[in-house]
């Protein structure tokens, strides 16, 4: 199979000066994780909902507090861009995406643009013409990120970038009860409009020395969202038996990227369309 049977185009773009409230809005309408960012017609950066994600948790408490919607596309862009021509072979894609750590490739001919390769599409390459090569428990990756219903966002925000993941896993005790995705933290209503993170008033009472009356004293803090409060209540999971291809398959009707692996109810590895880029590369050699 080449790159050009299953690369998505025509390709959405945006520009390095619009604001990243647009790219999310046509993510949104169009039901896509990442957009190429041309300048004058050329390909300069892509940003993703990873690149949002990872923003809202990176750089100084400052930075935490400013409204990342105004913020322009050049600033949270990817500028590391792989490409292929249409003609290359399918896992030479799956490699080269593997090996620079990427999420996508954009597909060039003649020096323009004519298509992405996403992970979704090889997902969904794997779904059609794997069936029955590999089963899910050879695949997954046992080491699952987890957290628990009362962390804050950001610091799953942090679990994210510190393990170099797209999802933390919601446990009780050994039971997933939910997920958190870079969409999630992408399209979650962390900040005010004008103001950035929202800000709260606690009032404490100071204990008078004598019968005269309460004094009052207001602390400021900032409202921040838990993992329960964003996360994905209603799993989709899979068994370590199940064949790949359907795990695949299951990604591509639910538009997800990652399948907790359960045992009964307890957690046991997480399988996600990483995982099943790397069956495309070893399956092929």
């Amino acid at each position: 199979m080449k790159v050009s049977d299953f690369m998505s185009s025509p390709v959405i773009a945006v520009r390095p000066a619009e604001p990243v409230a647009h790219a999310k809005r046509l993510m949104l309408r169009h039901g896509i994780k990442r957009l190429v960012v041309l300048e004058r017609g050329r390909p300069v950066g892509i940003v993703s909902m990873q690149d949002l994600a990872r923003r809202l948790g990176g750089g100084t408490a400052g930075w935490r507090r400013r409204p990342i919607d105004s913020i322009p596309i050049a600033n949270v862009m990817n500028k590391n861009l792989l490409s292929a021509p249409p003609r290359a072979e399918l896992s030479s894609a799956a490699k080269m995406i593997l090996r620079r750590g990427v999420g996508s490739l954009i597909v060039t001919e003649g020096g323009q643009l004519v298509g992405i390769l996403t992970k979704t599409d090889l997902t969904r390459y794997f779904a059609e013409h794997l069936v029955g090569r590999i089963k899910v428990g050879e695949l997954m990756t046992k080491r699952v990120i987890t957290a628990e219903r009362l962390h804050s966002i950001m610091r799953v925000v942090d679990l994210m970038r510190e393990n170099n993941v797209g999802r933390v896993v919601i446990v009780d005790g050994k039971k997933p009860v939910g997920i958190v995705t870079e969409s999630d933290i992408a399209f979650a209503r962390l900040e005010e409009p004008a103001q950035g993170l929202a800000e709260r008033r606690l009032r404490f009472v100071r204990k008078p020395a004598t019968a005269e009356r309460a004094k009052y004293r207001y602390v400021k803090y900032i409202a921040l969202l838990t993992a329960e409060d964003v996360m994905t209540s209603e799993l989709v999971v899979v068994e370590p038996g199940a064949d790949a291809s359907k795990a695949a398959g299951l990604m591509v009707e639910h538009k997800i990227s990652g399948l907790p692996v359960v045992d009964g109810e307890e957690l046991k590895g997480i399988i996600t369309k990483t995982d099943l880029v790397r069956g495309i590369a070893n399956l092929s050699d």
